[in-house]
């Protein structure tokens, strides 16, 4: 009977994982830092990603262990968080699609907070998910999860230099805005997953 444990404790932490890894989504999200940091100098560049990857994991392992109790706590639904996070992914993508990176040079001090943090690696996909894992795993095995997909994020972030070597600035820029469109999609889902919660509650 512990064996069957041990392999359920297994499979839901490799399910949990892999579902995180896929909405982070660090390798999709690459070319859009590379886009709004490729101004910055490398070691600027570095310090933003290094934040970004720590405030996001900061709240993701913040919502691991107290999820439920801070929406709670705030009166917060789990559909109305959802929208929320899915219109300010809409405002990002369409401000991504006019300006392309340069909106945010002027703010690079805070580009590791948002948007890079929140909405995008740390975004209502990723705490929606992570707030589900302690239905099925519970602390402390929720917050594995977090800290293999962070961990592996932060590695993939670190090859920016890599990426703007081959595709050139103009090229970041292009990439950012197709991606826009995806940004939106996403948003969209979000806001008609998070309108279907609030509808079927």
């Amino acid at each position: 009977m512990a064996g069957h444990d041990v392999e359920d404790v297994v499979f839901e932490l490799f399910k949990s994982t892999v579902a995180l890894f896929v909405i982070v989504d660090p390798v999709g999200v690459l070319p859009f830092v590379a886009s709004i940091t490729k101004e910055l100098g490398k070691q600027q560049r570095m310090r933003v990603i290094n934040q970004s990857v720590l405030v996001g994991t900061t709240l993701l392992l913040l919502f691991s262990v107290g999820g439920h109790g801070i929406l709670s706590l705030l009166g917060i639904e789990v559909g109305s968080f959802a929208v929320a996070g899915g219109l300010l992914l809409l405002v990002l993508a369409f401000r991504i699609l006019v300006q392309g990176g340069e909106g945010w040079q002027a703010r690079s001090s805070s580009l590791g907070v948002f948007p890079l943090a929140f909405p995008l690696l740390a975004g209502p996909g990723a705490i929606t998910t992570v707030i589900f894992s302690i239905n099925s795993l519970g602390v402390p095995y929720s917050l594995i999860p977090v800290v293999v997909v962070m961990a592996s994020t932060w590695l993939v972030l670190r090859s920016i230099d890599w990426l703007l070597a081959v595709i050139g600035e103009g090229g970041a820029d292009a990439v950012a805005r197709i991606m826009s469109v995806f940004i939106a999609a996403i948003g969209v889902q979000y806001v008609v997953t998070g309108l279907a919660n609030i509808i079927t509650d």
